[in-house]
């Protein structure tokens, strides 16, 4: 697909100029005086909606259709799976995003040049409700509170926000960089190794004490059904950060001019008393973020100005990173050389040690499959077999633990050893497993083990194996394949030519007892690459 040019956005930002002074000199919908029913010819504009807005701007394409020639199709996306929706051929004309910092994001990823985004549909300011609300004297003293409950930033921009706040604390000098770098790790570990959803309905019901993340427009509408929940809602006394929906041009070609008008077609009705009417019934507040009426919400907050956008945009890269959980394939080598001696053990023996130890490691929200490979393992001129398929390791098959099938599949493995190294097969097929059921909810990877080199005289080459890699990638689907040398026989080249062919890094145990730990630095690499 081609890139995105800025040109058409200054058309999308002088058409709607226009619009807002007519609209203020007259009624905006003097405007759009073509009745949509007498239109000769209607543009289908198709919207991807983030997270939990897709009633909201519904609402808004209806009003916008009554008096333009536009037909809207409204179709809510998670936030995890918008990059990939982006690159798919029947691509949206128009995404509305929860942030310009999310969009900035996906552009950076996907390399596009999305640089002048869209008007915005209206903010809403992160909250901390819960019951018995502790002080909050900052954003980085919330985050550190064991009993906060967030979802990820695969999930919403919630989290983001109170990165952001965080983040501003820092540039003010109320705390240094490592110690922000450290309550990040510590909440992303916490948020993979917990259900850390909030639930405002459940907290309710308890009377324990409870906190959450949440939009002031998801607390006002609870509050609205729910008047005599015992559920509060305040911001740090630092501040708060505001979430900022906007929306951004993101056709291709000849579709990006009918997109531009069709955004202009729907911010205008923001101008208009039903515009503000929906908006408000949202429990959304105007793009400057004044406050909602009736006295909903958290009233007069003091939205921050985020710091740099460099330094916003880097920190929630990795942040992202950071909160995705772990989806990997694990594929070891189980040929006749990892018989030999590491020094009182096997290599097998040590790398199956190492194994089950790194199996107590991984987070509770992980997903993990297992592979072998050697000589003709899967049939007739097939190295590689599948053990175990990619599932969650806190599941059950047929009522047995998934986490004590893998134990006991790795296990298995390295007690049946024999055959030679089929790499570059294995490699290639292991990558296209992966990226055939990726998951864009989770951080996907290969994690290829083996103490040789390609003894597969039938198979492809490192160069085709390289060039198809090359080919496959794709960003939004970004699956580096980890590979780890066992011993010193192992190809070191030809494995790192794998790994820098997708992104990924090559680790070496030079001393077959290191294994442990370069396993453990193996699966800490998604943060590493972000």
């Amino acid at each position: 697909m081609g890139q995105h040019t800025t040109a058409p956005q200054k058309g999308l930002r002088a058409g709607l100029a226009v619009a807002l002074v007519v609209g203020l000199g007259g009624g905006v919908y003097a405007v759009w005086d073509a009745k949509h029913g007498e239109c000769s010819d209607v543009s289908d504009i198709s919207v991807i909606v983030e997270g939990d807005l897709g009633g909201y701007v519904t609402q808004l394409a209806d009003q916008a259709e009554k008096n333009s020639c536009i037909d809207y199709t409204v179709e809510a996306v998670p936030a995890s799976h918008v990059n990939d929706r982006l690159t798919q051929a029947d691509a949206p004309d128009i995404w509305v995003a929860e942030s310009p910092t999310r969009v900035r994001q996906v552009a950076n990823t996907l390399g596009r040049t999305w640089s002048d985004i869209g008007p915005s549909l209206g903010t809403s300011p992160v909250v901390v409700a819960g019951h018995q609300l502790p002080d909050l004297p900052s954003w980085s003293k919330v985050l550190t509170m064991p009993a906060l409950r967030v979802d990820p930033p695969a999930k919403s921009d919630v989290s983001n926000a109170a990165v952001v706040g965080a983040l501003a604390e820092m540039s003010s000098g109320s705390m240094t960089h490592q110690q922000l770098i450290d309550t990040l790790t510590m909440r992303a570990l916490r948020m993979n190794d917990e259900d850390g959803a909030p639930d405002l309905k459940a907290m309710a019901a308890s009377d324990k004490p409870s906190l959450a993340l949440t939009t002031e427009r998801v607390f006002a509408a609870f509050k609205a059904a729910e008047p005599n929940a015992a559920i509060n809602a305040a911001v740090p006394q630092s501040g708060t950060v505001a979430l900022d929906y906007r929306i951004a041009n993101v056709a291709q070609g000849d579709r990006e001019a009918p997109a531009d008008d069709a955004i202009v077609a729907l911010t205008s009705v923001l101008q208009t008393d039903e515009g503000k009417k929906i908006r408000q019934s949202e429990n959304i507040r105007p793009a400057d973020s004044s406050p909602l009426p009736d006295d909903r919400g958290v009233g007069n907050a003091n939205i921050i100005v985020p710091p740099n956008r460099e330094l916003v945009d880097n920190i929630q890269r990795k942040w992202t990173a950071l909160t995705l959980p772990i989806r990997a394939l694990v594929v070891q080598d189980v040929s006749g050389s990892m018989k030999q001696d590491a020094g009182g053990k096997s290599r097998a023996e040590l790398l199956r040690d190492a194994s089950v130890f790194g199996l107590s490691k991984f987070p509770r929200n992980t997903s993990l499959g297992y592979w072998e490979f050697s000589s003709d393992r899967g049939g007739e001129g097939i190295p590689y077999r599948e053990v175990v398929p990619i599932g969650p390791v806190l599941g059950t098959t047929d009522g047995k633990s998934n986490k004590d099938l893998l134990a006991a599949a790795i296990d298995n493995s390295l007690s049946n050893l024999h055959g030679g190294t089929g790499l570059y097969d294995t490699a290639l097929a292991s990558f296209k497993k992966v990226y055939e059921t990726y998951d864009p909810a989770y951080s996907n990877s290969v994690i290829l083990m083996t103490d040789g080199r390609n003894e597969d005289r039938n198979s492809i080459t490192l160069e085709q194996l390289v060039s198809e890699l090359n080919i496959m990638k794709n960003p939004a689907r970004r699956i580096p394949i980890i590979t780890v040398g066992i011993s010193k026989d192992a190809d070191v080249y030809a494995l790192k030519k794998i790994s820098d062919a997708t992104g990924g890094s090559s680790f070496i145990a030079q001393d077959p007892k290191d294994i442990g730990q370069i396993l453990l630095r193996a699966v800490s690499y998604r943060v590493e690459g972000a």
